[in-house]
């Protein structure tokens, strides 16, 4: 057991590592103030903290602090009982080896997220070996640290879902009216240039009426999946609404932005898409694009000359590119 003073400095650590805890935005914040403070609540201890990812739902090595004496390969997840179970393992109370599965400590500690175990934090020494004391701490530890991811995590997903279209993935119009503006502010101070793309995919009420709306949806979701993988992180591709969506692209010039609204054109059609055994592919899709500042100096005027650009390729026979007012 630890003595009253110890306990004390334990105590104070693990009150101000709480605070700060609370004061983080982003996950990436929270990693510098336990690289601060673990150390610190488990000296002369190796510690290792794994955490499953919220999208890939992969588990990797989030944190590491002290010494392994010799390499280890990632723990076998699906049947760690830390993990897959949710429950506190100390193989130092039966005098155990360290976790079979996981060889990384004595005590194993869940992150749980209601009965969901989302992470682990593992210890292992003489200190967590002998002293319960240091057990009951890392079990505090364990639940101030759960409970912080938890929260940045919802707070991330809750933000997301004012920014995102929850069908496709895609930012929603709320986002790219936010965002282009400033965009356009940017590019006027450097001088660059900007271009936009309208897309409208052809015939979408009759795949609605001849499939159903679940086939409607699976169309979008898979176009939008296709527009997010054909663009940079840094253009904005959003669900403008509808079977619409709009991208704004940075660094290039109209001859750049046509050539790639044309692949965009070819790659919808490209697309495999089937419906409970129903065909529904080829998707034709039409598409306006402008450039900032030659079409328009302004959002509201860029978005307004897009449209004109896309109602003109649809009334000259769909599936095709028309730049401004010009076929591309």
């Amino acid at each position: 057991m630890m003595n009253e003073t110890i306990y004390l400095e334990k105590f104070k650590l693990l009150t101000g590592m709480a605070m700060l805890l609370q004061s983080c935005d982003k996950e990436e914040e929270l990693f510098d103030v336990i690289f601060l403070y673990l150390p610190k609540l488990f000296p002369d201890v190796y510690g290792e903290i794994f955490l499953q990812d919220t999208l890939e739902k992969e588990i990797h090595s989030a944190f590491v602090w002290g010494k392994l004496t010799k390499e280890m390969p990632m723990p076998d997840f699906e049947h760690c009982r830390a993990f897959a179970c949710g429950v506190v393992v100390n193989t130092s109370e039966n005098r155990a080896i360290p976790c079979e599965k996981c060889r990384r400590g004595e005590c194993c500690i869940p992150f749980c997220d209601g009965s969901h175990a989302f992470g682990i934090l593992c210890l292992s020494g003489a200190t967590a070996r002998i002293r319960a004391g240091y057990r009951g701490l890392a079990f505090v530890t364990a639940e101030y640290l759960a409970l912080a991811i938890v929260n940045l995590r919802l707070k991330k997903r809750l933000h997301e879902l004012t920014l995102k279209d929850p069908l496709t993935g895609l930012f929603n119009r709320r986002h790219m009216d936010e965002t282009v503006p400033r965009e356009i502010i940017r590019a006027k101070r450097a001088g660059a240039s900007l271009g936009a793309i309208m897309v409208d995919l052809d015939y979408f009420k009759d795949v609605n009426d001849s499939f159903g709306h679940d086939a409607g949806d699976e169309v979008l979701k898979k176009v939008g999946h296709f527009l997010k993988s054909a663009f940079r992180v840094e253009d904005l591709v959003c669900r403008f609404g509808g079977e619409e969506f709009f991208i704004l692209m940075t660094s290039g010039e109209a001859k750049d932005y046509c050539a790639r609204a044309r692949k965009l054109r070819e790659g919808i059609k490209g697309l495999d898409i089937s419906w409970e055994g129903r065909q529904i592919s080829p998707v034709t899709a039409s598409l306006g694009v402008v450039v900032f500042p030659d079409n328009g100096k302004t959002f509201e005027e860029l978005l307004h000359r897009a449209d004109q650009a896309l109602y003109l390729a649809k009334a000259q026979g769909r599936d095709r590119v028309i730049l401004g007012d010009n076929e591309a």
